[in-house]
């Protein structure tokens, strides 16, 4: 670094790149709690009068699906410059290690919703899905406010 210019500080996302990560975040967090109150409360009668699921419980299923494809590619993004920087300098280890592991657990656990043959191991793989989906608002957040305590405050 040359005279007067600040060193980088380490992690630190650009501020275009930390709008796209909380738009894909937010945007694939919506699409799945959505899908989720279709699936289990926005009912619609059948032509004989069973409950049936709601035509727009399969678009919101389509929409998280298709956003969680930006997700997964911000991850990746996201790997050299942020996840590893931040680990080897032992940066917001604990918020970034859950976070890591949500992404990791919700990126498999959607791989295989896709690929499971079997109906019972696939509803079980849902819940186990959607439920650490939820929590991933939690784990996001913690760490962006232990980011944002080690910021220097701007007056």
């Amino acid at each position: 670094m040359s005279a007067g210019h600040p060193k980088p500080r380490v992690g630190v996302l650009p501020a275009s790149r930390r709008r796209a990560v909380h738009w894909i975040s937010i945007g694939t967090w919506v699409t799945g709690a959505v899908w989720l109150v279709f699936k289990y409360f926005v009912r619609v009668p059948d032509d004989f009068g069973c409950d049936g699921p709601h035509p727009m419980q399969h678009w919101w299923l389509v929409a998280h699906a298709v956003i969680a494809v930006f997700a997964v590619w911000m991850f990746g993004v996201l790997w050299p410059g942020h996840v590893l920087s931040g680990w080897r300098s032992h940066l917001r280890r604990k918020t970034g290690g859950t976070l890591f592991g949500v992404a990791a657990w919700l990126t498999l656990t959607g791989v295989a919703l896709y690929y499971i043959g079997s109906d019972a191991w696939r509803d079980w793989v849902s819940i186990l899905h959607w439920a650490v989906g939820l929590a991933a608002l939690a784990a996001f957040l913690l760490h962006r406010r232990h980011a944002e305590r080690g910021r220097p405050h701007r007056h």
